[in-house]
Formats: structure tokens, sequence, C-alpha cells
């Protein structure tokens, strides 16, 4: 039988190292309840855009080499007004490794897909 410091350790978040494509390693930990409440939160006051999405799912689970979160609660909107692409494939490594909304990652990546292969750099 676990005990219940056995149980503990066992749901320690992890953290993984992911390559983004372009852009190089990041490390990515998986959402305890605390960032997955505040992400939550973030969603209900400011929306589910994809800009929105992304933005607040890196704070809510990218690190630095210390695991200490690279970004706070204040910093959605900073990123909001980064690169599309840039957050875009830093959220989507994101929810991959948290395993978050599949049904709105394969949207995001169908949606990024159309428009790239859509759109060209000239009018």
């Amino acid at each position: 039988m676990l005990t219940k410091e056995q149980l503990l350790a066992a749901a320690e978040p992890a953290i993984e190292t992911v390559p983004v494509a372009g852009l190089g390693d990041i490390r990515v930990k998986v959402m305890d309840g605390f960032a997955r409440d505040e992400l939550q939160k973030t969603l209900q006051d400011q929306g589910t855009s994809d800009s929105v999405y992304f933005s607040a799912l890196i704070v809510a689970t990218l690190v630095d080499d210390a695991g200490q979160p690279m970004f706070t609660a204040g910093d959605v909107d900073t990123l909001r007004a980064k690169s599309a692409e840039f957050v875009r494939k830093i959220g989507l490594a994101c929810a991959k490794v948290n395993a978050l909304g599949d049904a709105q990652t394969k949207e995001a990546e169908k949606n990024s897909d159309a428009i790239q292969s859509d759109s060209s750099g000239t009018a």
C-alpha cells in the first residue's frame, strides 16, 4: 500500500524539455492545480481566442532551468502582442505536454496550416 508521502511524490508535476521547430528547446511544466485555476480564470475573464488561450497556457506552464515560471499572469497581454505564429508554436508544445485541449489544439493546427498554405506575403 502506498503511503501519503509516496502518493504526493508521484503527483509532483513533471517538467519536460521540448524542441520547438525554428525556435529551440523550451521547458514545459505539467500544470499543478494553482496554474490550472489561473489558466481557467484568464480564459473566463478574457475569452478563449487563440491569442488568449496560447498566451495564458505559456504563462501557466513555461519554466526556466530552475523550474520557476518564466512569466506571470500580467504577461498574457505582452505575449498576445508578439508574433501570433511564435506564440502558437510555443503554446502548442505546452498544450501537448499538458494533454490539454486536444480538440482546440487540432483546430488551431488545422487553421494555422490553412492560413499558411492559402496566404501569401504579397497582396
